[in-house]
């Protein structure tokens, strides 16, 4: 088989089982089993294909057309600019959480002092990471309730050179920490889709990714309602919280950090324009004496 006729036969198989991207996906799965890049792979379509290789990318094919996720079966997804190791025990990071991350960033730039911050629930640890990459002055702690996503986070953080300024701990949100510790940033992704919307998700989300990272309860808001509350208590006076939400949300969170003495300086939207980011500040009270 040559690599043309090989990229060809895959989109087709592809598209059949109804794979968004087709070409595009062929194209990464041929590649992960020859170890080449796409550049590489489309400029040598008259290359005869190994038949060991030829079989083992004809059995990743038939995966991703079964549903697997393409990033699963690489065992990558680029974030951010960074590449990250990604398994079943941890969400694939999605482009909208970029926002987020983008956001404390800034936040973080502006910052007088070194920013401390924590990830809660940090999956594959894109969040933490990716800041503490961009903000070489920062330190952070990843929070996450599975010991195998707290792995993968290590371990991605090992591979990006900040694994010295990141500490990973088990916990359920904010429990674990000490009543005195203070943050200057608390961000979260946290699991918001309504346990009642799973037959609407696509398989290969509900079928593969891990549904203690998709799911925040019946509606979805249930992980807000405990961990914003918390946030105040953790947070130096002018501290930041940044939290991704899902779609028809926002309000309600805000309400929820409102509710929590929080001032909610700006939401923002995604591509789609969809509310994702809400950013709230702790503001000092003022005496009235």
């Amino acid at each position: 088989m040559l690599i043309g006729d090989a990229r060809r036969w895959a989109a087709e198989e592809l598209a059949r089982a109804g794979v968004r991207s087709p070409m595009l996906s062929a194209d990464l799965l041929l590649g992960f089993a020859l170890g080449w890049d796409r550049v590489r792979i489309i400029s040598h379509t008259e290359q005869p294909i190994a038949e060991d290789l030829g079989n083992h990318f004809k059995k990743l094919v038939a995966r991703h057309a079964s549903g697997e996720p393409l990033h699963y079966i690489t065992g990558e997804r680029e974030f951010y600019g960074l590449p990250f190791r990604v398994t079943p025990a941890v969400l694939i990071p999605r482009p909208e959480t970029e926002i987020l991350v983008e956001k404390a960033i800034e936040l973080m730039q502006r910052h007088s002092s070194p920013a401390r911050f924590v990830d809660v629930g940090a999956g594959s640890g894109c969040i933490a990471i990716s800041i503490a990459k961009a903000v070489p002055s920062s330190t952070g702690w990843a929070v996450d309730i599975s010991c195998e996503a707290l792995e993968i986070a290590r371990e991605n953080a090992v591979r990006h050179g900040v694994a010295d300024r990141i500490q990973f701990i088990r916990g359920d949100l904010l429990e674990c920490f000490l009543a005195e510790l203070r943050f200057d940033f608390i961000l979260s992704n946290p699991p918001y889709i309504a346990l009642r919307e799973c037959d609407n998700l696509p398989p290969d989300v509900r079928n593969f990714e891990p549904h203690l990272a998709l799911f925040g309860g019946e509606s979805g808001l249930e992980i807000y309602s405990r961990l914003i509350p918390g946030v105040p208590p953790h947070l130096v006076p002018g501290g930041y919280l940044l939290v991704e939400s899902g779609a028809g949300q926002a309000e309600q969170i805000r309400e929820i950090a409102e509710s929590a003495c929080l001032s909610v300086e700006m939401i923002l939207n995604d591509l789609q324009g969809i509310p994702r980011c809400l950013v709230a500040r702790k503001i000092s009270r003022r005496s009235n004496g």
